[in-house]
């Protein structure tokens, strides 16, 4: 008999994704889910960085008892020193706690520049870049721009659609730049004039960082005018899609996020229309392996993808992003029990 499991979820006491009770929606029921199925105990933390070494050493008198599991359910976007985050979750994995998701797999999976590097994979586009640094924007944009005359731009770390850019060029030279986080369109005489706004959204590399050293920069896609019939998203429990989602943008919108007022229809995966879709994401399992350092698939984490046509005008499937650090079911909280399942 192996020892029992002592499951500790991390949350963070600010954001806009809490409950009248302080936490948020999810975090209760995945508890409640995971103790019924693997027949454990386990609490709830409040993570805050000037508490950290304390929860660190608080967490860490479990293990002498128990075999602990970590789910962190905080969204990174809300804390302002998320590099040191990733750090005390690897500090936990190293002390042999089980950490979900590992901070490895986050910092590879879930930024975008992981479009640039599965560009020669079957589910994703060819045509991807990633702009390391506002010089390297700067000179191969205004090509890019010309060629495509419409055009995506995403920073390599963000979420709900910020840093997330359409970029529109006019027959007269001019530019619009819409913000996908609330639409807001901004207007520019050339292009030379719009890439000069983006030189201070390039962040300095602090040598310090163990994380997020070298992640600064903005991944490049090509625009898909077939957002307009939604985004198709996956939803996986560890190594098994459970759900799809089928995320429609309002009106005029290219974003299909909450945020922006997308509206969100949750079907079964078992429906002959997302079969392709499904089969897909699983074959892309072996290909996303590589990127998980030696850890577990996520937890919790979705696969997008916006249709597009292939060179015969059939339907492809063409991935827009994965999301794996904190991947909220408040609108679907049955699925915690597939989340306790991992577990047993």
């Amino acid at each position: 008999m192996g020892r029992e499991k002592y499951v500790i979820i991390v949350e963070y006491a600010k954001g806009n994704d809490k409950g009248v009770d302080g936490f948020r929606v999810d975090t209760k029921p995945i508890l409640n889910a995971i103790k019924r199925n693997a027949q454990c105990e386990g609490e709830i933390v409040f993570y805050s960085h000037k508490k950290r070494k304390g929860l660190f050493e608080y967490i860490e008198k479990f293990t002498q008892t128990y075999d602990v599991v970590i789910i962190s359910r905080i969204n990174p976007g809300n804390l302002k020193k998320i590099d040191e985050y990733f750090v005390f979750l690897n500090h936990l994995s190293q002390i042999g706690i089980d950490v979900h998701t590992h901070p490895d797999v986050m910092i590879n999976l879930n930024f975008k520049d992981i479009l640039y590097k599965l560009r020669n994979t079957a589910f994703c586009d060819a045509q991807s870049e990633f702009f390391k640094t506002f010089e390297e924007l700067e000179e191969k944009l205004p090509d890019i721009l010309t060629q495509h005359k419409k055009y995506v731009l995403k920073i390599n770390y963000g979420s709900t659609g910020k840093g997330v850019y359409l970029l529109s060029l006019n027959d007269n030279g001019s530019v619009v730049s819409t913000e996908a986080v609330d639409n807001v369109k901004y207007y520019y005489d050339d292009i030379y004039e719009l890439i000069a706004t983006f030189e201070n959204k390039f962040e300095d590399d602090v040598d310090d960082l163990s994380y997020f050293h070298d992640k600064s920069g903005f991944v490049g896609c090509r625009y898909l005018p077939r957002i307009e019939e939604g985004e198709v998203r996956v939803i996986i429990i560890h190594n098994r899609p459970i759900k799809v989602v089928h995320k429609k943008p309002a009106q005029g919108e290219f974003s299909a996020t909450l945020f922006s007022g997308a509206d969100y229809t949750y079907e079964d995966i078992d429906n002959p229309k997302w079969k392709e879709v499904i089969e897909l994401t699983c074959d892309a399992f072996d290909e996303l392996q590589k990127y998980l350092n030696g850890q577990k698939f996520p937890l919790i984490w979705t696969m997008d993808y916006i249709l597009d046509y292939d060179e015969n005008g059939k339907d492809k499937y063409i991935l827009s992003e994965i999301n794996c650090s904190c991947v909220g079911i408040s609108t679907q909280l049955d699925l915690a029990e597939d989340i306790g399942k991992v577990f047993r």
